[in-house]
């Protein structure tokens, strides 16, 4: 992501790529409906193949069986027409077909792609159904472009990737997405993210959903690499001005393993994450990318919610602070957590439980249904209004309490975001307890204006203490 804007860098060689001059076919000139099978034209030369067949017919056809080798340039799929992939098609990784108005890239069979790019500019854009590979590329599929534009309803549906570096990547500043639906697709053996969703400020109306996410590893010791679904907005602002945030997206029916970091928000704001299910995200991936280990990381965000996530053996949920070179500029507020799992009694080694901090002066937080065995539920600094509800922790006494409830940060830096007026705390059906089922809590201070408890298992300290 972009350096100066956010703490993901940005991938530069795809502003490079999306620069590139381009091979423009001439208008179609054939009748509507008119498909031409590629192999009909220059062999020696499929450049100017795909040139002369776009602008003989309105589907191109890669037959299967068929392999086009030396894709290594920028080639138009003109407006409203269809590049059909039952073969296969290669290049080097500099080679990229560009999808303008009304463009579609459909995998048939064995249809796929090596070493190319699927560069997305336009409206009304399809890609489904291939099958794509090949390190040779920063990403398989970029949507971005320095040119002003509005993208409107962009599918990719049913698409496999493997054994490359990011999967699907937008980089969202100089242009708006308006409508993208990236549903029912299988992702594994990447560098890089599965999706990542960049900068991504002016976009909105985003569904990302029922996808197979496994074995994102970054080994190549590229910085912030190895997420599986990504998404940022601008600069932090404890404001959260809409224009410097990405908004009004769902990420939903993710089933993720072998990665560190499943699902990862900075700057947001009006989003949703839902069915969720993980397995083994530890640190043992992406190990020099510099990235937290968590199913879920959220960073300075607003206005969310997080529901039905069940993880097994994995680093649970980070909930934290916008923060640049040490500065902490936001804190998470206005959100609900429900329906939250976490099992991890059959690892060898401590992980990351549930790690939340919130406040601000107004701003709400609601936990709700959450059962996790072997880890800590953690809740630094202190929102206005504070709901717990149904919760159920268990920790190992020698690692540590399963509840830490850490409010008081009058005397830490962070201590600017506590709420003080008005504030409430409302806590029902609590048990934290080690594995004797002894109570195992650390509480540092209780001072809310209202505090209203019912059947917990430990005692609070005196109010104001």
């Amino acid at each position: 992501m972009l350096k100066k804007m956010t703490r993901r860098r940005f991938v530069s060689s795809l502003s490079v790529l999306a620069a590139m001059p381009l091979l423009s076919s001439r208008a179609a000139n054939a009748a509507a409906g008119k498909t031409v099978s590629v192999n009909q034209y220059n062999n020696n030369d499929w450049i100017a193949a795909f040139k002369q067949a776009f602008s003989e017919g309105d589907t191109v056809v890669v037959p299967a069986g068929f392999t086009c080798e030396n894709i290594n340039t920028g080639i138009f799929i003109p407006d409203g027409k269809t590049l059909l992939i039952r073969g296969a098609l290669k290049g080097n990784g500099r080679g990229r077909f560009v999808l303008q108005e009304g463009s579609k890239v459909i995998g048939e069979g064995a249809g796929r792609t090596e070493n190319i790019t699927l560069d997305v500019r336009g409206s009304d854009c399809e890609i489904k159904g291939l099958a794509m590979s090949g390190f040779g590329p920063v990403a398989q599929i970029f949507i971005g472009g320095k040119q002003p534009a509005v993208m409107r309803n962009l599918v990719i549906d049913n698409i496999s990737v493997s054994q490359a570096n990011y999967a699907i990547l937008r980089q969202g500043f100089y242009n708006q997405v308006d409508g993208a639906r990236i549903t029912n697709s299988r992702f594994s053996h990447l560098q890089g993210d599965a999706i990542e969703w960049n900068v991504a400020i002016n976009d909105r109306n985003i569904l990302i959903s029922d996808h197979v996410i496994d074995n994102i590893n970054c080994t190549n010791g590229k910085t912030n690499w190895g997420i599986g679904i990504g998404l940022a907005g601008s600069t932090y602002d404890n404001d959260y001005p809409e224009k410097q945030t990405v908004k009004n997206f769902v990420v939903a029916n993710i089933t993720g393993s072998n990665c560190r970091q499943l699902v990862h928000v900075e700057n947001g704001k009006h989003f949703i994450i839902r069915n969720i299910k993980a397995k083994n995200i530890t640190p043992d991936f992406s190990k020099k990318a510099g990235i937290d280990n968590a199913t879920v990381a959220i960073y300075g965000c607003d206005n969310f919610v997080i529901d039905n996530v069940d993880m097994v053996n994995s680093a649970g949920m980070l909930i934290g602070y916008g923060v640049i070179k040490g500065d902490y500029l936001s804190i998470p507020q206005n959100f609900r957590l429900s329906d939250i799992r976490l099992d991890n009694r059959q690892l060898d080694y401590k992980l990351r439980g549930i790690q939340i901090s919130s406040g601000n002066a107004t701003s709400f937080v609601a936990i709700t249904n959450v059962d996790i065995q072997r880890a800590t539920l953690e809740l630094h600094n202190k929102p206005q209004h504070l709901f717990l509800r149904n919760i159920n922790v268990m920790q190992e006494a020698a690692i540590g309490p399963a509840l830490k409830m850490n409010f008081d940060l009058r005397k830490d830096v962070r201590g600017k975001f506590m709420a003080k007026d008005e504030t409430l705390l409302s806590m029902a059906n609590i048990k934290a307890v080690n594995e004797k089922g002894q109570s195992s809590v650390d509480i540092d201070r209780v001072d809310q204006l209202v505090v209203n408890t019912e059947r917990l298992n430990f005692v609070l300290p005196s109010q104001g203490k």
